[in-house]
């Protein structure tokens, strides 16, 4: 499911499947705005994901 969910142009993550005919979100396809709460902010490269 994280591969459906994950604009491949910016990285951002949605909480929604993407379309798999677009392969990306609407603001990378066509400019509409994202609402910020839709979508995890992707972190920084080398930035530690496991938990303590």
């Amino acid at each position: 499911m994280a591969a459906r969910q994950t604009c491949g142009q910016c990285g951002r993550r949605f909480y929604i499947c993407l379309s798999k005919k677009l392969g990306c979100c609407l603001e990378c396809f066509d400019g509409t705005p994202v609402d910020p709460g839709g979508y995890i902010t992707p972190l920084a490269s080398g930035t530690h994901r496991a938990a303590a």
